[in-house]
């Protein structure tokens, strides 16, 4: 009996070991976006610091879209992936505020919410859903790109935008005029291509490196919101490695928020620079009236979840 005692115990770390010394990262952006530069960055630091732990990243979809990946890191059977903050509302509430239209004043309001307590604690609030949140990464504002100026939001009615499979997300086009068409960001291109969805919302360097430019050409700066990414590692794996290593990995995915900064900046210079050159219009959109526009969203999110109005306040009033 204690020999198949000392067996199991030899197995069970043994199989720690393992998780330890050879860990996926998969992501489904192109390997010249700035996250990729980010994460790519974050394995390398991991393996040097550890020494043991080795972080293989999978870039381009290889291993699935975002909401595939994600399910793969709730299984246990990739460890990280970088997944934007608007469909993790379905595995945890807090995470919901985060795709609320026009939340911050500026950009110091983001930092500190996003990188203080507050961050932490939405980080944090997914842990039994299979994963956990180690950072926040910048990804920018999200503006329309149609075939025409959206300068108002008269302009989008009657169009249909794709959207992530957000509710917010979902309210927010809504309450702007438009039909909100959810699709996977791998079917984009060739949604707007055969005219499934009119036009679409993202960041700067996604629709740079996407190539949805060639498609529809027209970028209207109303900066909706400003959803950042989330690096996730799985429970189960996070769970299997040392504390010393899990140390290392959360010191490390902080300063990947600074990389990615350094990273995203550099991008959105170039991004627009190559833009400029295909053609690309870019407009200004009228942004208070957007921002009158979407009140109604924050009258139903209050109504509908009345147990985050505290934290709502909270980063209002920051």
């Amino acid at each position: 009996m204690k020999k198949i005692i000392l067996a199991c115990s030899l197995s069970i770390l043994t199989m720690g070991s393992a998780y330890a010394a050879n860990l996926k990262l998969a992501h489904e952006l192109p390997t010249e976006h700035p996250v990729h530069n980010s994460l790519d960055w974050f394995a390398k630091q991991v393996r040097e610091r550890t020494g043991d732990v080795r972080v293989k990243v999978y870039p381009n979809g290889q291993l699935g879209n975002e909401t595939e990946l994600l399910q793969m890191v709730q299984n246990g059977n990739i460890a990280f992936t970088k997944v934007s903050a608007a469909p993790l509302t379905a595995f945890a509430a807090d995470y919901k505020l985060l795709s609320l239209p026009y939340l911050y004043r500026d950009r110091t309001q983001y930092d500190k919410v996003l990188l203080g307590p507050i961050g932490d604690k939405i980080l944090e609030s997914s842990k039994n859903s299979g994963f956990i949140g180690l950072a926040f990464l910048d990804a920018g504002s999200r503006s329309f790109y149609t075939g025409k100026p959206i300068k108002t939001p008269e302009d989008l009615k009657g169009m249909k935008i794709r959207v992530q499979n957000s509710s917010l997300a979902i309210d927010t086009i809504k309450a702007l005029g438009a039909t909100p068409v959810p699709l996977p960001y791998s079917e984009l291109y060739s949604a707007l291509q055969q005219g499934v969805v009119d036009g679409a919302e993202n960041n700067i360097p996604s629709y740079y490196s996407s190539r949805h430019f060639e498609v529809k050409n027209v970028f209207s700066y109303d900066k909706h919101s400003m959803v950042p990414d989330v690096l996730v590692v799985s429970t189960q794996i996070w769970n299997s490695l040392s504390e010393k290593d899990r140390n290392t990995i959360r010191e490390v995915a902080k300063e990947t928020v600074k990389i990615q900064d350094e990273n995203w900046k550099k991008y959105v210079d170039k991004s627009i620079q190559e833009l400029q050159k295909n053609n690309v219009t870019f407009v200004e959109s009228d942004i208070p009236k957007f921002q009158e526009a979407v009140k109604p969203v924050y009258e139903k999110f209050r109504k509908e979840n009345p147990e985050l109005v505290p934290l709502l306040d909270e980063i209002q009033a920051q």
